[in-house]
């Protein structure tokens, strides 16, 4: 990946892929018509057993929920999802027990959709008004019968060329759908530095904006000049990333005697346009190993590709 030559594992993020070191830690997450889109891979041998087992799992936890005021209890429906992947289900339940219903403003009902498609399932989870459910179920499901599970590997993003898709860790969404789509993705601890953190943005702007990143960190540079903080500057301009036109920060802060790096790219994005999202890559970490930590900055913007191009 940089001249340390080091492991990489590609990761999905959305309309596009980034390479990032195979022992960095994941977290965080996608969202698709404002459903969060979680995915779990089955180490086990007996796939359908610990995909069961979730699933169940999950009811217990929702039975045991205390319903809202009025209410006899959170859960409302079990469905049985006809004709997605191996198995599909879904439970509609009451998820806030603090929840009110008022004149005109029906319960908050929530749902989530477990998709078991063999070594990957899908778990889509939403809420809205519990009047919506129909509307809330078809948008979901939709999202399912989308969903294209890995095929050959099981530790990385699996990409097709070609396919317009939404990218996930593992496998994909296939497109198109509305422009309600983002992700929210970091990862943790590096050999140069156990406090090295990745975050990766992506989502669709509604209103386009002029203002760059190194006019608005110049605008809040009198914000940070308090106290004892400094902050030198050690690189910025302008960077195209993935195709996309873009600007670049890197900063050193001190104060009190501690020294922080901080790493920023950012693209603005077009107005409702999921191939020209908002694109924000941070990089943070203490000070130290500068030298390094440009090298692997580097070779992750680089990386970063639309996918299945």
């Amino acid at each position: 990946m940089h001249r340390f030559n080091e492991p990489t594992i590609t990761y999905g993020a959305g309309r596009f892929v980034v390479d990032i070191p195979a022992a960095m830690s994941f977290a965080g997450g996608y969202h698709l018509r404002n459903r969060k889109i979680e995915e779990v891979i089955w180490r086990d041998t007996d796939t359908e057993k610990a995909a069961e087992q979730a699933w169940e799992k999950r009811l217990t936890e929702i039975e045991a929920m205390p319903p809202p005021q009025g209410v006899e209890k959170a859960l409302i429906e079990i469905i049985d999802v006809p004709d997605i992947q191996k198995w599909c289900r879904a439970v509609f339940y009451y998820g806030d027990p603090l929840d009110t219903e008022l004149p005109g403003i029906p319960l908050k009902g929530y749902l989530d959709i477990l998709c078991h498609t063999g070594r990957t399932d899908l778990w889509i989870t939403s809420y809205g008004k519990s009047s919506a459910k129909d509307f809330m179920y078809r948008k979901s499901t939709d999202i399912a019968r989308a969903y294209r599970a890995p095929e050959k590997r099981f530790d990385r993003a699996e990409i097709v060329d070609g396919r317009d898709a939404f990218y996930l860790r593992y496998g994909a969404v296939d497109l198109p759908f509305e422009y309600k789509e983002s992700v929210d993705i970091v990862f943790r601890e590096h050999a140069l530095d156990d406090r090295l953190k990745i975050h990766i943005m992506t989502w669709v702007v509604h209103e386009e904006s002029k203002i760059g990143l190194l006019e608005r960190a110049a605008n809040s540079l009198m914000m940070k000049l308090v106290g004892d903080l400094k902050i030198e500057k050690l690189r910025a301009g302008r960077r195209t990333v993935a195709g996309l036109p873009g600007e670049e920060l890197i900063e050193r802060f001190t104060e009190n005697g501690r020294s922080t790096l901080s790493f920023t790219w950012m693209h603005l994005g077009k107005k409702d346009s999921a191939h020209w999202p908002r694109v924000v890559v941070d990089m943070e970490s203490r000070d130290g190993h500068l030298e390094e930590k440009l090298d692997l900055w580097d070779a992750i913007l680089n990386s970063l590709r639309p996918a299945g191009k």
